[in-house]
């Protein structure tokens, strides 16, 4: 019932075809999002602020921005793994069961240790093509993404599929034994810090100068992105906004956009001044983007003049507003000086950003959930909780405890801060 009543007028999770447990998760938060209209919103107990500082490597100088996330993807390093001599030998001894059919082998997981998924999550980021407001002109940066805030529900996914030479995605059979006891504390961001200089915050020109024309789409690409069954213009923009780049590049834009209210929208793609060139983005903002801005905390006219200044981008928008909280409470500031009543500043702007519950980096485990299954394409999801300090399994109806949970096995992990 409670699949049949989130899932009510979605394309996917109204039918019962196969899906992703994160993807119901992010779709879920997005209806809490959308249709909360109290004081109190429950999806404050699982968002965080990411921070991503980048480095402009020709000038040294630095850009920091916030976003709202509600799952931590850690990535499946496989050359990490412990156990490759015994990986090899159960591949050889593969081979020769698929010639021999009678041969039934036990099978053999790449061993990934968890330590090696969180250095992973905070490698630095290379970022080329990156466009610097210090030198005007495209540079190469590095990227690194840390914590602004600690929910108090930690969601972490880890991210077991990748892309096979068909570009069909694959399921990651690893084993990564995840601690009952989480200490994520290191991984907080420190802002802005002594001694570092600001890049310009000026807006990138929409055409760079060394391009003369529109960019043009890896058309086939498309095709295969569109073949897998995702709207065109959705695999259009998937392919322009990770420029040209590749099939799995495009697929985790997909992944990480589905629930955006315009992500089947037509791609309007920035043109040169030039002759035959034309921009035909609407000066009105959508009024799926204002709410969607407006549920994160901020007010009307702000997601408006957001969507505004970003050619009505979403993402853009989001970033351009957590960018500019700072300037918005001095004009907040300024609309009580010049002599405007409480009422009416109060009317017109919100405390700045999202509702966040910061805290410790400390977490205990108490649930997950794995899937049981060869392929992303099919299979089946259970779950474990901790209750009394008993773990306990539920398999659709069936529910009893579980004296050896497979915690190395899981899918999403459910972790609670230490001491709340």
């Amino acid at each position: 019932m409670f699949k049949t009543l989130v899932g009510k007028g979605h394309p996917e999770f109204s039918t019962n075809r196969q899906q992703d447990a994160q993807e119901f998760f992010l779709h879920f938060i997005n209806m809490v999002e959308r249709n909360c209209r109290s004081s109190e919103n429950p999806n404050e107990a699982f968002r965080f602020l990411v921070e991503e500082r980048i480095n402009c490597l020709a000038s040294g100088k630095v850009k920091y921005t916030q976003r709202v996330d509600y799952i931590m993807q850690l990535p499946v390093p496989m050359e990490a793994a412990i156990n490759k001599d015994e990986l090899a030998e159960y591949e050889v001894k593969k081979r020769e069961a698929e010639e021999d059919k009678n041969t039934l082998l036990e099978m053999v997981r790449a061993k990934i240790p968890f330590e090696s998924c969180l250095q992973s999550y905070a490698m630095p980021e290379q970022v080329d093509d990156f466009w610097s407001t210090a030198l005007l002109a495209k540079s190469v940066a590095v990227k690194k993404t840390r914590f602004a805030s600690f929910p108090d529900y930690l969601v972490i996914q880890i991210k077991k599929f990748t892309f096979g030479l068909d570009w069909v995605p694959k399921k990651l059979d690893v084993s990564i034994e995840m601690p009952d006891e989480l200490d994520i504390s290191q991984l907080r961001g420190g802002g802005l810090q002594t001694g570092e200089e600001e890049l310009p915050d000026i807006a990138p020109p929409l055409v760079t100068p060394d391009e003369t024309k529109a960019p043009v789409l890896d058309e086939s690409v498309v095709i295969q992105l569109a073949e897998m069954g995702f709207p065109l213009e959705a695999c259009r923009k998937a392919v322009y906004h990770t420029g040209n780049s590749g099939v799995e590049a495009a697929m985790n834009w997909v992944m990480s956009h589905m629930e955006d209210p315009d992500f089947a929208n037509p791609l309007v793609l920035p043109c040169s001044s030039g002759p035959g060139s034309t921009v035909t983005v609407s000066d009105l903002p959508s009024e799926d983007s204002i709410a969607t801005i407006v549920s994160m905390g901020f007010s009307r006219e702000q997601a408006a003049r957001a969507l505004k200044a970003t050619s009505n981008s979403l993402e853009r928008a989001v970033d351009w507003i957590f960018s500019r909280i700072d300037d918005l409470d001095a004009e907040a500031a300024m609309d009580v000086s010049e002599g405007r009543s409480a009422a009416e500043s109060l009317s017109e702007s919100v405390p700045p950003g999202p509702k966040v519950r910061d805290g410790s980096g400390k977490y205990h485990l108490f649930a997950f959930i794995s899937h049981m299954g060869t392929s992303t394409m099919c299979g089946h999801y259970v779950c474990h909780i901790k209750k009394e300090g008993r773990w306990v399994i539920y398999n659709d109806q069936k529910v009893c405890a579980s004296e050896k949970p497979p915690k190395d096995l899981g899918y999403i992990y459910f972790y609670q801060r230490a001491g709340s």
